[in-house]
């Protein structure tokens, strides 16, 4: 073979490995996927308690991969800072006091034509480097699937704290979204927070009735959210939260701390931004 054709050949290798690596990177590009969202909450809901009853700031930033045919894997990080030093009995600062970061694994079985059952575990981890005196961090096992359908969403949350706290919490609800107006979507979601007697006595305190807490339900939510898509990867939203403590003997103890996150019942205002790619 002569050098022209070599040198022919080579040029055509060349091109086929520089079209095998362009379409490789826009495969990952199109399998990777970024959300985040920043919003101002008027109070701060956590795991059927109110941690802090006045506002704050929260920042959230998700990135996944399609593993498709099987499933999906991510990790995501959110902070918190709080706007008032008078809402929440601890002493701490304000700006960035804690920090949520998780790695996951998602897969949806499709059970029949738009009906899907998503599973989601995640490896979590909660830092609190703005409390002082030092709050100790804590590690848990999420777990959550949710049946995805034309009509009503049931779905539920574990979470299963085992290194630095102990206790199991479950959110388990119905939720349904509604499109209107091309843009805008609003979606309202009713549901539970139950938890174990540890769970009780972390959140609320010892039970002013002596003994243990009875594992069960907590509290309840009901939340309505209304989301407009400003454009295809940017989008505003609200929502308001009713927040009520059911449990006779959370609502005692409650009733019966001076400390000023002690809320029995909380309506909660939110509003915020969001970006999809």
């Amino acid at each position: 073979m002569n050098r022209g054709a070599l040198l022919a050949l080579g040029a055509i290798f060349a091109m086929f490995a520089a079209n095998g690596e362009t379409n490789l990177v826009s495969e990952a590009v199109r399998r990777t996927h970024v959300k985040a969202y920043s919003d101002v909450e008027t109070a701060y809901w956590a795991r059927g308690a109110i941690a802090d009853k006045k506002s704050y700031v929260a920042q959230f930033a998700d990135l996944s991969f399609d593993l498709d045919p099987f499933g999906r894997v991510g990790g995501y990080v959110w902070c918190a800072s709080a706007l008032a030093t008078s809402g929440q009995s601890y002493t701490r600062r304000n700006a960035y006091n804690e920090f949520n970061y998780a790695v996951y694994y998602g897969y949806g079985l499709e059970l029949a034509e738009d009906w899907t059952l998503e599973t989601t575990v995640a490896k979590k981890w909660v830092v609190l480097p703005g409390y002082r005196p030092h709050l100790n961090s804590f590690s848990e096992w999420d777990i959550s699937q949710s049946l995805k359908n034309p009509y009503v969403t049931p779905y539920y949350l574990m979470r299963r704290a085992y290194h630095g706290q102990q206790w199991c919490y479950w959110e388990v609800g119905l939720t349904r979204s509604w499109k209107f107006l091309d843009d805008f979507t609003f979606t309202a979601t009713f549901s539970g927070d139950l938890g174990d007697s540890r769970h009780f006595a972390a959140q609320y305190g010892a039970n002013p009735h002596g003994g243990r807490y009875s594992d069960g339900l907590m509290a309840l939510n009901l939340i309505l959210r209304l989301d407009y898509a400003v454009t295809e990867n940017f989008g505003i939203f609200a929502f308001v939260h009713q927040f009520d403590v059911v449990s006779s003997d959370a609502r005692a103890a409650l009733g019966a701390s001076s400390r000023p996150e002690t809320v029995k019942d909380i309506t909660i205002g939110c509003v915020g931004v969001e970006l999809n790619f």
